[in-house]
This record gives C-alpha cells, structure tokens and sequence, in this order.
C-alpha cells in the first residue's frame, strides 16, 4: 500500500466497471483539483449520533457526491448534504481523509476525463435537521437516519466502516 494507506480494495461498480480504492491520509491527493466527490462524517452535537443516508438498494453511506461545474468542495459539500438528508452542517469542517478511484478498465460507453480521481472525507457537525422531504436529483437516496455509532457501523460497508472508526478516533482525541 501507498504511504499513508490505511485500506484497500477491488471492487467492480455498476456492471463492469472495476476500480481499486484506496483511502488513507489526505496527502494521498497530489492535486485537489482531482478530487471529483466529497461526502460527510456528520456528527450529532451532544450525542453519539452519525447521520447517515439509506440508499434505493438498501445500503448505507455518509451523505455526499459529486462536485459540479465550478462549485469548491465546501459549496458541494453543503448541497450534497442537503439533498440528500435536508441537514446543514457548522461551518467547521475537517477534511480527514481520500479515497483514490483508479479505474482499471475502460467500461463500454465511460470516458475517463481525469485519472485517477479521488473521494474526499470531511468531519462536519450538524447545525439543522429539518422534517423537509429531501430531494436527491440523482435518484439514489431514499431517506436519512441518525444512527449510533455502533448501530452505523452494523450498516454500513467495509470501506465507510474504515472511514468511520478513523473519525471516531480523530473525534475523540480532539475533542
């Protein structure tokens, strides 16, 4: 594994597309301009709570996705979130983490534009929950749950399980 490595995976996206993952340290990034997704550890003030999203295939994530057109990370962040789980988050974010995406084949009809790309993991604290019906125009999200940690990491996939107990980590040893 790269320096500052802490997971590693093959996985195979959609049909036929097979990627290798690799999330560690935000150094792992050479230029963030290569950084294409964003999505939140989103924790709740004054409990043990983690927000998360459920998916149409009844899977869990962190709230998130891609940058588009000329928004910053942040500006991403904040519409992702809200989309998808109509929470705000404080403004004090922490970026903690990456994931690199290395596609390892071409899949039929995909274009590559920007190879490899990355996944960058935030810690955030949510300021707002409303009971608004999120709108994801990606058609993926079915709903949001406030979860406990040991309630998401029983839902959620090995790669976000990684993420996760990192965060919880970094959480506790900062206060």
């Amino acid at each position: 594994m790269p320096p500052g490595a802490w997971h590693m995976t093959e996985s195979v996206w959609g049909d036929s597309q097979r990627v290798r993952l690799t999330t560690g340290q935000p150094s792992l990034v050479s230029d963030p301009v290569y950084i294409r997704s964003i999505h939140a550890i989103a924790f709740l003030p004054e409990s043990e709570g983690v927000l998360l999203v459920e998916n149409k295939d009844r899977s869990f994530s962190f709230p998130g996705g891609r940058v588009e057109g000329g928004e910053t990370l942040e500006q991403a962040l904040h519409r992702e979130v809200w989309e998808e789980s109509r929470a705000r988050l404080t403004p004090h974010l922490y970026p903690f983490a990456v994931t690199r995406i290395e596609f390892l084949n071409c899949a039929p009809g995909r274009i590559l534009r920007v190879h490899p790309t990355f996944l960058s993991w935030v810690m955030g604290t949510v300021a707002e929950l409303t009971d608004e019906p999120h709108h994801d125009p990606a058609d993926t999200v079915i709903g949001r749950h406030i979860l406990s940690y040991d309630e998401a990491m029983y839902r959620l996939g090995a790669l976000e399980q990684v993420v996760l107990s990192v965060a919880l980590r970094l959480r506790t040893e900062n206060g």
